[in-house]
């Protein structure tokens, strides 16, 4: 007996035990799609934070206050401190570094943004000094950014990012209003465009900025403290040098004490590939829970097949069938039930995709290929590790004693 006789076989067994066999499937189509899900929303996640750092632009290179251990997790609470960065550690850079370009230094403001009776409590209030939207690699869609007279005159003018400006005014433009913060009043002089956010891993969330002068933001709030200094190399090849020169000019102002963090955009993609491979191996691992009680099933309905089968088993062997060929013709049917249960599960994956984005837009699910055939892949090895213990129990049958069974 061949395998393609075996595959014959198998598919004849498993039609004339439909509801069984459907049953069985049941559990490695829940495995499987559970699998595919979870795989691909992560995988849509991590295109979606990568996607957002790199919109930065390739060349950005940021100072942070902590201490931050690059090639790891990023360590967020190390951030958490009051910031040690100054407006002496601003101006040593551009001393010192004078090929960086666009540098430039900011600080949160904490407080509610309100315009009327409208309260935006989301909203990212963010003071900073001219070129910040040049570091960002922002555009504005009406109006302008904040200049250098507003900085020097500490000018109640902001910019307002793409969510920030319609949240404020959902009726019209914003361009021109007045809103309030902290009891003061600012006029808008620009609205940024929208773009993908990069929240959480080290970049802002630019479309619920709403940007002020940084001198304005230091009198606002009576302190003058810098949170971040931003700044972009002239090319690609040169960013590592620049951070390397910015690392140590902070050395010598922070008096050797290395209480900040020089990032570039490989340092944060690097932070985003450790966190999702973790997220990756966490989510792999629930997924293969379920394909392991979902093998469990098929290895009880396989062990139960070969026992109704013994005299079956028995005829064959009496006729010359070897234990080789009856181990095969009940692992191709253990595996024949496990990759259907896969074909189906991704059917579904792939009909229920248009459902999903529908009912939630914002879940970063993508069809990709690679997770499609993992699972297939998946699926046909549960048919091979739990189908080889019944196959393997049939093959050891004595053809007298199978045929006595009956």
């Amino acid at each position: 007996m061949n395998f393609f006789e075996s595959i014959k076989i198998a598919a004849a067994s498993l039609w004339a035990r439909k509801t069984r066999s459907a049953l069985s499937i049941l559990g490695i189509v829940v495995g499987i799609l559970t699998v595919a899900s979870l795989l691909s929303v992560a995988l849509g996640v991590k295109q979606k934070v990568t996607t957002s750092i790199e919109s930065l632009g390739s060349n950005l290179v940021a100072v942070v206050p902590g201490k931050i251990e690059k090639g790891g997790t990023p360590n967020f609470f190390a951030q958490l401190g009051a910031s040690t960065l100054t407006e002496q550690d601003y101006d040593a850079i551009r001393e010192a570094a004078p090929e960086a370009k666009n540098v430039a230094m900011a600080m949160l403001v904490t407080g509610t943004v309100r315009a009327g009776d409208t309260s935006l409590n989301s909203a990212i209030i963010f003071a900073a000094s001219p070129g910040i939207e040049q570091a960002f690699n922002v555009r504005r869609e009406e109006g302008r950014f904040l200049d250098t007279v507003d900085e020097t005159q500490r000018a109640h003018t902001v910019v307002l990012g793409a969510i920030a400006a319609k949240q404020l005014f959902p009726a019209g433009s914003a361009l021109n209003k007045t809103i309030d913060i902290r009891g003061e009043g600012f006029t808008v002089v620009g609205v940024l465009e929208a773009v993908v956010s990069a929240s959480g891993f080290g970049g802002p969330d630019v479309n619920s900025f709403v940007m002020m002068p940084l001198r304005t933001g230091w009198d606002l709030t009576g302190t003058k403290q810098v949170f971040r200094i931003m700044m972009q190399a002239s090319d690609a090849e040169s960013i590592s040098v620049l951070a390397d020169k910015v690392k140590q000019t902070l050395l010598g102002t922070h008096r050797g004490e290395e209480d900040f963090s020089v990032l570039t955009q490989e340092d944060l993609l690097g932070f985003v590939n450790n966190i999702f491979d973790i997220l990756t191996a966490m989510l792999s691992a629930i997924a293969a829970i379920s394909l392991f009680v979902g093998g469990i099933g098929i290895m009880n309905i396989m062990l139960v097949s070969v026992s109704e089968r013994t005299r079956e088993i028995g005829i064959r062997k009496a006729v010359g069938a070897t234990r080789g060929a009856i181990l095969l013709q009940f692992l191709v049917e253990s595996v024949m039930l496990t990759f259907l249960g896969g074909i189906i599960a991704i059917a579904l994956f792939i009909a229920g995709i248009p459902i999903a984005k529908a009912r939630v837009p914002s879940l970063p699910i993508e069809l990709n290929v690679q997770v499609l055939l993992l699972a297939l892949g998946f699926s046909a090895l549960v048919g091979i590790i739990f189908g080889i213990v019944p196959a393997y129990r049939a093959s050891q049958k004595h053809p007298i004693e199978a045929l006595r069974a009956e």
